[in-house]
């Protein structure tokens, strides 16, 4: 896969996804029916959890396709490669427990001089071998991810998890299992149009992010560790940025 390629995947699959939440939005301006609101934040969600996911497995699969070692790859990429050996050795009940160490580091010796190279399906909903969403797009799940494809997980995303659990997450669980929208326990919160585009001018910065992220990522080839110096510098700026867009989102709301 060349760059161009991968580019253009991540382009067209957050192009449709914005266009569906676009056209709901303006059904919902038109009528600001409840209905239409909370469609809203169950397709806000949906595709939240949809882009991640699926953007995170083509970047996995392009490194994949890039036929690199192992030894020059930083150090979360080894750690999905071994993933089955991890597992063996932390879920194995035995008392004698040497063996499967010794099979691990053998593993982790000759991994290190092959080259990475991992099956993975994008376009697949049902594989979560590496990339598990658990049906359930949380902070915490999504940090996981963010570390199982070696980049950072922003102070600025960690400052918004309250927010994200309880307006998208909890409202998108209650709806999704047929409750009602219940004002009384929300904070800052309702089921309001400006809420709702609030809302989704978060989570879409977030994405937008995200997205950024992953191409930077493959065009400086930060995912070597050659590169680590370079990938910290554009950690450190991209952790501003990040922080500024939410933040100004956020005062544009007020």
């Amino acid at each position: 896969m060349k760059y161009e390629q991968f580019e253009n995947l991540l382009d067209e699959d957050l192009a449709w996804r914005k266009v569906e939440i676009s056209e709901l939005l303006l059904l919902a301006k038109e009528s600001e029916k409840e209905t239409i609101f909370k469609s809203l934040i169950l397709l806000l969600y949906a595709h939240w959890e949809g882009y991640i996911k699926k953007s995170s497995k083509l970047y996995i699969k392009y490194i994949s396709e890039e036929k690199v070692k192992l030894s020059d790859l930083s150090y979360n990429f080894k750690a999905v490669a071994l993933k089955e050996h991890v597992s063996r050795c932390i879920e194995t009940k035995d008392k004698m427990t040497l063996a499967n160490e010794i099979a691990f580091v053998s593993s982790f010796l000759k991994f290190e001089s092959k080259k990475f190279k991992i099956d993975v399906r994008p376009d697949n909903d049902f594989d979560n071998t590496i990339i598990d969403t658990e049906s359930n797009l949380k902070p915490k799940v999504f940090k996981n991810i963010i570390e199982i494809l070696g980049l950072n997980y922003k102070k600025a995303l960690e400052a918004r998890e309250h927010y994200i659990n309880s307006h998208l997450l909890a409202n998108r669980n209650a709806i999704g299992h047929g409750s009602k929208f219940n004002d009384t326990i929300q904070i800052d919160f309702s089921l309001t149009l400006k809420d709702i585009e609030k809302l989704k001018a978060i989570v879409f910065s977030i994405i937008d992010s995200f997205k950024e992220e992953l191409l930077e990522y493959i065009y400086n080839k930060y995912y070597l560790v050659s590169n680590s110096d370079k990938r910290n510098e554009f950690e450190s700026k991209r952790e501003e940025e990040l922080e500024k867009l939410i933040a100004s989102i956020e005062e544009s709301f007020k």
